[in-house]
């Protein structure tokens, strides 16, 4: 503490005195160098192992669903592909394989412990890659790689390189009047195999007639689970979504239709920022709720999720009455709206507006696509490739053409009268990723 009778001026000097005795220990020249060795050492391995490098971080963070999504992000945006377990090639811990694609570690999922993994890897390394389901629980420790254990690395998609077997098949009979699914006669099966073969050392003929024996349980002829279903079960085991996600099938109305500049993520951190601003999010409903208040009024809520976070909503009073229909979990919506200060209050929100069902977006939205024909693409065989890919999607929007030389800089705008196009995801890739050639979405 400083006395009264001191000059401000000596103040400071004592105060900026002090900041530099501390700045020589603190950011002295044998910290900075340490840190700047550990940069460099970290920006080199992700600039030249980059699958190596986010395994290696992704292992790390095994066990933290917040992080390992955050790494699965960024993976994402370096256009790393991250593969989904599999049991011929996952190992413990996330690994990159050698075409540079990562590959989800078992341990990294719920249900599957590291001593149930380390015995699949051995009988793998054993036996060589399992060919079948078959193959695989003739040769597993089926007292460690239980019927738990079965079951999350088929939820996660583990299995799916053994054959043409939907995931849903393993937890369903043959019939309504069967009761034992196909993962508990593969463990059957499997004992039963494994028991016969240890008494085969004693007697190798009668075992081997044995074997000969044991039918292979059938696999029954079951359809694959819905797609959201079929997500939502793979998520609730890895934590995230990684074979698809509900939105991709929505991609085009979210792309076309909504906002660029802000996410549900910037409303929850820094929505001071956003004042006055309107917003256009798409998302789906993952929880909803309705209640009473105090004062005896009904409320709901719902809780919206994008790519990248969630939020929730509070609906009262008028806002109840237009929008509480969408409250309802596996709804997938378009909301519009305003950042403003909340009624009687220093705080922010994002105050909805009007919601949609995206499923009616592209009806309500879309009129017309326009194709961007550079002319030195335009030859025979991209003529014959559209044309038969407009009298595969027919739809209602209007289909326009705009040729163009960026040589001379002119082009031709023209449209069809008589055919319109459904933009389908097929429609769409076909500019993107077949022929690269652009297009606008009126």
């Amino acid at each position: 503490m400083y006395t009264c009778w001191k000059k401000p001026d000596d103040v400071i000097e004592k105060i900026w005195k002090d900041w530099e005795k501390f700045a020589e220990y603190a950011f002295n020249k044998s910290h900075s160098v340490c840190y700047a060795h550990i940069a460099y050492q970290t920006g080199y391995l992700k600039a030249h192992y980059p699958a190596e490098f986010m395994a290696a971080n992704l292992s790390r963070n095994l066990s933290n669903i917040t992080d390992i999504t955050k790494l699965m992000t960024e993976c994402k945006r370096m256009k790393l592909n991250v593969l989904g377990p599999d049991i011929n090639e996952s190992f413990i811990k996330f690994t990159a394989n050698k075409n540079g694609d990562l590959r989800f570690g078992m341990g990294a999922i719920k249900g599957v412990g590291a001593g149930a993994v380390q015995d699949i890897i051995k009988a793998r390394d054993k036996n060589g890659e399992f060919k079948t389901i078959y193959d695989l629980v003739e040769n597993v420790n089926l007292q460690s790689v239980n019927k738990k254990n079965l079951e999350a690395l088929a939820i996660a998609g583990a299995f799916d390189n053994l054959g043409n077997i939907n995931r849903s098949c393993f937890f369903s009979g043959l019939d309504e009047n069967d009761n034992t699914t196909f993962i508990e006669k593969l463990i059957k099966y499997g004992n039963r195999i494994q028991l016969e073969a240890q008494s085969a050392q004693q007697s190798l003929f009668g075992g081997m007639e044995s074997s000969m024996d044991i039918k292979k349980p059938e696999i029954p002829d079951i359809e694959e689970w819905a797609k959201l279903v079929l997500l939502d079960k793979e998520k609730s085991l890895i934590g995230i979504y990684l074979t698809a996600h509900p939105l991709d099938d929505y991609s085009l109305e979210i792309n076309s239709f909504c906002s660029k500049d802000a996410t549900l993520k910037d409303l929850n951190n820094d929505i001071e920022k956003y004042i006055g601003k309107d917003f256009t999010f798409g998302g789906m409903v993952t929880e909803a709720r309705e209640g009473t208040s105090k004062n005896g009024n009904p409320y709901s809520t719902l809780t919206l999720a994008d790519y990248n976070d969630t939020k929730e909503f509070f609906f009262f009073g008028n806002d109840y009455v237009n929008f509480h229909k969408y409250c309802k979990p596996g709804l997938f919506l378009m909301i519009k709206g305003m950042v403003q200060q909340r009624w009687k209050s220093e705080y922010y929100e994002f105050k909805i507006q009007q919601i949609e069902l995206l499923s009616e977006v592209k009806k309500n939205y879309i009129k017309s696509v326009t194709i961007n024909l550079p002319l030195d693409k335009l030859n025979e065989s991209v003529i014959e490739k559209i044309t038969t890919l407009i009298e595969n999607n027919t739809g209602n929007a209007l289909l326009k053409f705009n040729v163009y030389d960026p040589e001379n800089n002119m082009q031709i705008k023209m449209f069809s009268r008589t055919i319109k196009v459904d933009l389908s995801e097929g429609f769409l890739s076909f500019f993107d990723e077949d022929i690269n050639i652009g297009y606008r979405i009126n």
